[in-house]
């Protein structure tokens, strides 16, 4: 993980760097082995950073559960094509 010079004082680089590639990788984005254990290492070994994960992948979940209740699946066709092409 690379230093970031702009960083807040008060955060690692290495939380930052882990922090860009947290929603591709709790999204099964990251396609790179190496990007993948760079960032399961750094959860593994920051609480921070852990925690703020398990939130996301909870907010996800209930996400998932409670629109795909609510919406159409033609609308949710529909919407997957326009984030696909965007």
């Amino acid at each position: 993980m690379t230093n970031k010079p702009d960083k807040p004082d008060n955060l690692d680089s290495d939380c930052l760097e882990a922090f860009d590639h947290l929603y591709a990788y709790l999204n099964g984005e990251l396609k790179d082995p190496k990007d993948i254990n760079m960032i399961e290492h750094h959860l593994d070994h920051c609480r921070s950073c852990f925690s703020r994960a398990q939130i996301e992948r909870e907010i996800n979940e209930r996400l998932k559960k409670t629109s795909a209740d609510k919406t159409p699946p033609s609308l949710q066709n529909r919407l997957k094509k326009l984030i696909d092409n965007f």
